[in-house]
Order: C-alpha cells, then structure tokens, then sequence
C-alpha cells in the first residue's frame, strides 16, 4: 500500500489518544485478514533486514513483527482487547464491547500499515511502554521497506511483551489465549506468528 496523509509517527494507541471511532475501524481491518494457514511464509533474508532495521532505530525489545492474520468475524461494536495475566503467565485477547473499555488504559497491540499510516487492529489493556529511545526515523523507514518488498499485507508491526516467553496461541470461540509452552503438554505448533 502506498503511504499518504497523517504524519507515520502519528498513530492511535501508539503515541495518539484512541478514540472509539479507531477501534470500529480495527474490526473492519480485522474482519478481511487472512487465517494464518492462507499466509506465505516471509522470507529470511526480510527477516534479517527488519531485525537490523529495528536495532539501527532502537525499536528492538519494544517493537516487533507479527504475521498479519485473523481466526474470527468479529462483531459489530467490538474489537480485540488483550490482557495479560501472571499464574500462569498468558495473554487472553477476545471480542470487547467498545463501550465497555477504558480508553485511558488501552493501547495498540497489533498495527497494520494502511493509506493512511499504521492503524491498530488489536489492543492490549495498560500503559502504552515508552518509546521515547525509538529513533523517529523509524515508521517512515518500516514503512518504506514494507511498501518496496511488498509486504505490507504480510507483516505487522506488534508491540512486544517485556517478560518474553516461548508461547503458543490457542484459538477460543471469539478470543485467543497464549500460553507459555511450559504449561502446556501435548500442543504441537503449527505456524510462528510473531
């Protein structure tokens, strides 16, 4: 997609207030994502060119790629809002009502590039972490590379957990949950998102 209007850097719950208007159009972005199963795998050498694309802008440890994907329709009225628990450590991310989330506490988790700049499709409760050592050249320089290697429909850019573990996602009627594979037995991974 080409890049055209708002400043890149100006994206809702990365570094702009939300506004619900931001989340009824995360279920529309939502809504036509492929499964993952229906994704290409991404290169490495595009792996590799977005690690060292990362830690030249010290978004590393911060920022990270996900696998654009989606398991669900969402409903109207709803987006995606994870939160993250500690016994057991786990993300639980499911269908909100708008109306019931505190826009004071929720962030982007996941963002799509879109015509107009990144825009998230998936949200996450809490602070938004501090991004004030993320060099500004970056979104305009991600973008760039998504657009010239054709992968904006692909890669998404996804806010990482501070406490990293080796997860695995298990897909619930309208929600999904991350577990980390310690306290799993017997799933076998079929698909690295993220």
């Amino acid at each position: 997609m080409a890049y055209r209007g708002a400043k890149p850097f100006d994206v809702p719950g990365l570094n702009k207030t939300l506004k619900v208007q931001d989340l009824e159009e995360s279920r529309n972005i939502y809504n036509v994502l492929p499964d993952d199963s229906q994704q290409p795998e991404i290169l490495e050498s595009h792996i590799h060119n977005l690690a060292t694309l990362f830690v030249r802008n010290r978004a590393d440890g911060i920022l990270g790629i996900h696998l654009a994907h989606a398991h669900f329709a969402i409903p109207e009225n709803t987006a995606i809002l994870g939160v993250n628990y500690n016994e057991p450590h786990c993300r639980w991310a499911r269908t909100t009502a708008i109306q019931a989330m505190n826009l004071s506490n929720v962030h982007g988790h996941i963002f799509v590039l879109t015509d107009h700049g990144f825009h998230p499709y998936e949200y996450q409760t809490g602070p938004i972490p501090d991004l004030s050592g993320v060099n500004s050249a970056f979104l305009p320089e991600l973008t760039d590379y998504l657009n010239t290697n054709n992968l904006s429909t692909l890669v998404r850019l996804q806010i990482i957990d501070q406490n990293p573990a080796h997860m695995l996602e298990l897909i619930l009627p309208q929600g999904t949950i991350m577990l980390d594979v310690s306290n799993l037995n017997r799933c076998v991974p079929t698909r690295q998102t993220g």
